[in-house]
Order: C-alpha cells, then structure tokens, then sequence
C-alpha cells in the first residue's frame, strides 16, 4: 500500500472515530447527586426563570428566589442537594458541559413547539374570523 494511501486512510479512521458523538460518563456517583436526566431538566427550568427575571421589564419584579423554590420543590429535592451536584458535575467539564448542551436542545425543543402551536391558534383563529 502506498504511503500517502495509508495515510490518507489512518487519517480517515481518526475522523470518523472522533465523529460518533458518545454522551460522556462518569465513572461512579455518590448516591446523593441528582441523576443526569432529573438535572437536565432542572437546569433547564432555571433558565427559563432566567429569562422570565431579565424579559419582565414591563410587569411588577419577580422574585428570583421564590421561583428558584418553586423549581427545587417542583423535582422534591433541596436547594443544598442541587447545588453540591451541580458542584460535583463542574469537576466533570465534559459531562456538564453535556448536560447544558441538553438543556439548551431541550429549551429549543419547547420554543419550537410553542411557536407551531401558537401559528395554529392563529391560522384556527383566522378561521374562524372569516
């Protein structure tokens, strides 16, 4: 085999390997760390309090806090539970970085089915109108 066929060939098995997209692990978790999925959705819901807290300039001022509350009651956990998981998740870069990654897809995800839902009221509501 020609040197710059196997070259060309090592460098395609690298790219390749590199391209199955595998959701990085970690090797073994205290019982008290919030499962992946549970903290997906949780970080998820926090950046929707987010947006609430800094979108609402018109209304009456939210309270951050209480809505922090109401999403830690909301998964049955505690406030110090979410965040020494957190915490834990940070000395894996990787696998947070992962979990935000799904959060942002899961956050995505809403913001399109709320966009489909609200042209088909429209187009329902313009139906009706005619």
């Amino acid at each position: 085999m020609k040197p710059q066929l196997k070259f060309l060939s090592l460098f395609l098995i690298l790219i390749f390997s590199n391209c199955t997209k595998q959701k990085p692990k970690v090797a073994s978790k205290p019982n008290w760390v919030i499962k992946e999925p549970q903290m997906v959705d949780m970080i998820a819901d926090l950046r929707i309090i987010d947006a609430a807290t800094y979108n609402n300039s018109k209304g009456a001022p939210r309270n951050k806090s209480k809505d922090y509350d109401f999403v830690i009651k909301k998964y049955k956990t505690h406030d110090s539970i979410f965040r020494n998981s957190h915490d834990y998740y940070c000395q894996y870069p990787k696998v947070l970085e992962s979990l935000y990654e799904q959060a942002l897809d899961k956050l995505s995800e809403m913001q399109a089915s709320a966009y489909t839902s609200n042209v088909r009221n429209a187009k329902d509501t313009a139906e009706i109108v005619k």
